[in-house]
């Protein structure tokens, strides 16, 4: 379960840094800094959703 919750932090993590991004409250100089911190978010967001998925089929 502690893996779980884990992967769902990191998915939360990710999809809050993308949110916050694209509605510019992160400070982000140049449109390349945007997309670099969209893509830290999305590195999180599927770390995050692979550690649930072998979490799943581990139970399995």
């Amino acid at each position: 379960m502690k893996s779980f919750s884990m992967g769902m932090i990191l998915s939360v993590i990710g999809i809050l840094f993308v949110c916050l991004t694209i509605m510019d409250i992160l400070p982000a100089s140049t449109k390349s800094m945007k997309v670099i911190f969209v893509g830290i978010g999305w590195v999180f967001i599927i770390a995050g959703s692979i550690i649930r998925f072998k979490n799943l089929k581990q139970k399995q």
